[in-house]
């Protein structure tokens, strides 16, 4: 054994020992190892109960780690996982014990013990599992994390014959198994079986999932090391990413809250519903995952942007394939081929009236720049808007917004919008005709702005031709409609765009949130009379659109269109409304939907609504805020969201809203 700064791990391996790449793999640098081997499981004995249950006694190990004691080894680790869990609860920590004092080291771990300290260092309590065993073997090795406190939710056993056939497997293989067995509520998979070779597939699997991948080669090494107890210095060899998140630097929650509270900014939203919030380290699908390993179902979809959920294969494959390029970042002078790729999709979506695309960042700049396009255009500067409305933070789109919130008392031009009230969904539209006449009759208007669907007022649907009258009033008065379809867009109303629904054509739509498929993103479509028709350089920004969001927004139109996602934002509204009917109806409509909180009177109850909220957030269902008082709990999943998801949200949303039940 060479000498190690760090401290020496003593490995006994039963039989020929075939993937011992894997293990030298985890090893930091500075750790010395040393191999013995012991008669255990051999390559060509079948993997069945009676097997392991023969190489799981002590004697021969003990043996072997005598001659190992010559070493001085600080730890000593076994290898084999079946060995460690086929006889039941502690045979694990007893052959640890055994071999640490025959060897004469400070420690001993085995591969059961070791996945057991990575769950508890992880913060993970329900994991499902893939065996390589057949059905005896594997249930033994479920018994025994069971009967450790640890939930296995989902089991996937693949049933080798023997050593030879599970270190000749390939990676892909295992990786497809953890696929298989990954359910809703596992905060990590667990991979049975020490001979395991794996690769670097760990990290990029993880990545997959959205959870912490663990295999016993892995946990073992990783174990060994955490028992040779020799403080920050390890734990930096450790620091390895590319191991995979067991290998990371231990999460220290109380720091990063102790970080949010001091330096940052009370005018973002971390704060506003809790002072402890969750710290989230992976998702997958609709479930967040905190740093401790707790699930969260995610009903707030990143403020309406994740339709697709967290770890999209898609979307994951799309950042890989956009960073191999080499390509991060071009500015607005130039363009790149998927930014291209983007362009060209879009407007062969979109009607040929709107084949002109301008790219922004987020949704706020994508107004300034629809503001911009009509006041060049049309030479006046004044906006119809609603009462309810929001457009965006900077200082135009918030102008022309109704909904201004902490920011209604900024000093912006008071004449530069005329707001109309917004019809009720069952209301009579002669009003609001004879309101749009009286607005556009004094010829200063450039635009009418519009959302489908109000989002922040609270999910507020407009009554049937709504849109076709503001198209009617503006081809009358000559003045462009602009739509927002910033929340709206890519999916939530069943259609791709929500405009489709109502049979016209706006002069521009603003497309943002889901539109960068992930990352920050927008695009304005619109005419050529409008986009065509301003000088050049007239508008840009660094970061329009940028490569990595426009691989993320082509990856997401090809999930849409091919599984026909915007389409299934009915069902899910329809197995909502279902399931959250016992707190009464839900207002809004595909994926946009909202529980309004009124008091005993009737009216808008917001603290009430933070409560309710906090105690979902709490209890592991993250919502949305939204209302013109601040009274309804925004409900708002991805496309990809489940059945069985939609009853778990709705099971905690209604312990929420009636706690003492």
């Amino acid at each position: 054994m060479q000498r190690g700064d760090l401290g020496r791990i003593g490995f006994l391996w039963p039989g020929d020992g075939l993937n011992d790449d894997e293990y030298w793999r985890y090893l930091p640098n500075g750790v010395a190892w040393l191999t013995q081997r012991y008669p255990g499981t051999l390559p060509d004995q079948p993997l069945n109960r009676a097997t392991f249950e023969a190489s799981a006694g002590l004697e021969p190990m003990v043996a072997a780690a005598r001659v190992l004691a010559e070493a001085h080894p600080d730890v000593v680790a076994i290898g084999d996982h079946a060995g460690s869990f086929i006889l039941g609860p502690g045979h694990d920590l007893a052959q640890g014990r055994a071999v640490a004092l025959a060897c004469g080291a400070r420690a001993g771990t085995t591969p059961s013990t070791a996945l057991l300290a990575a769950l508890a260092h992880l913060g993970v309590t329900q994991v499902a599992v893939t065996s390589p065993y057949d059905a005896g073997v594997t249930a033994a090795g479920v018994d025994f994390l069971r009967a450790n406190g640890v939930d296995v939710v989902a089991c996937h056993q693949l049933g080798f014959d023997d050593e030879l056939a599970i270190a000749g497997t390939d990676a892909e293989v295992w990786a497809f198994a953890a696929r298989q067995a990954d359910r809703a509520g596992a905060g990590a998979i667990l991979l049975m079986g020490g001979g395991l070779r794996l690769g670097g597939l760990i990290p990029r699997l993880e990545a997959e999932l959205g959870k912490p991948v663990l295999t016993a080669p892995a946990a073992l090494v990783w174990h060994a090391c955490r028992l040779l107890q020799r403080g920050p210095s390890l734990d930096q060899g450790h620091d390895r990413p590319a191991l995979g998140r067991l290998f990371g630097p231990p999460p220290d929650d109380a720091k990063m809250r102790k970080t949010l509270a001091s330096h940052l900014s009370n005018g973002t939203k971390t704060l506003s519903l809790s002072t402890n919030p969750p710290i989230f380290a992976w998702g997958a699908g609709t479930e967040l995952f905190d740093t401790k390993g707790r699930a969260y179902l995610d009903f707030a979809c990143g403020s309406g942007t994740s339709v697709l959920g967290h770890a999209h294969p898609a979307i994951l494959r799309a950042v890989a394939d956009q960073a191999a390029t080499g390509i991060m970042h071009l500015g607005p002078h130039f363009q790149s081929p998927v930014q291209m790729a983007l362009i060209t999709r879009l407007a062969d979506l979109l009607p040929p009236a709107l084949s002109v695309l301008h790219p922004a960042t987020n949704g706020t700049e994508a107004t300034e720049v629809a503001i911009k396009a009509v006041v060049h255009a049309t030479g006046r500067n004044r906006f119809i808007g609603f009462a309810g409305s929001y457009h965006g933070r900077s200082l135009g789109a918030l102008a022309i917004s109704h909904e201004r919130g902490a920011n209604s008392r900024l000093a912006l031009p008071p004449d530069i919008v005329t707001h109309l009230d917004w019809p009720a969904p069952d209301a009579d539209l002669a009003p609001l005709e004879q309101a749009l006449d009286g607005a556009l009759g004094l010829g200063d208007v450039a635009a009418i702005i519009a959302e489908p669907v109000q989002a922040t007022a609270g999910m507020r649907v407009p009554p049937p031709g709504f849109l076709r009258l503001l198209r009617r009033a503006a081809d009358q008065y000559g003045v462009p409609l602009i739509l927002d379809e910033v929340f709206t867009g890519y999916g939530k109303t069943g259609r791709l765009f929500a405009f489709e629904g109502a049979d016209i054509m706006p002069d521009l739509v603003i497309l943002a949130k889901a539109a960068g498929g992930g990352m920050p993103g927008a695009m304005l479509a619109g005419t050529p009379a409008l986009l065509h028709g301003w000088g050049t350089g007239a508008q840009s920004s660094t970061f329009q659109m940028q490569p990595f969001a426009a691989a993320t927004s082509l990856a997401m139109l090809d999930v849409l269109e091919k599984e026909g996602l915007p389409a299934r934002a009915l069902q899910i509204e329809a197995a909502m409304r279902a399931a959250f009917a016992p707190m009464g109806p839900l207002v809004g409509t595909g994926v946009m939907l909202g529980l309004p909180v009124l008091d005993v009177k009737g009216a808008a109850d917001q603290p009430q609504t933070r409560q309710i909220r906090s105690r979902a957030l709490q209890a592991g269902l993250i919502t949305w805020e939204c209302g013109l008082g601040g009274n309804v709990i925004g409900l708002v999943p991805p496309l990809t969201v489940t059945d069985e998801q939609i009853d778990r949200a709705a099971a905690i949303l209604i312990r929420a809203v009636r706690p003492s039940r």
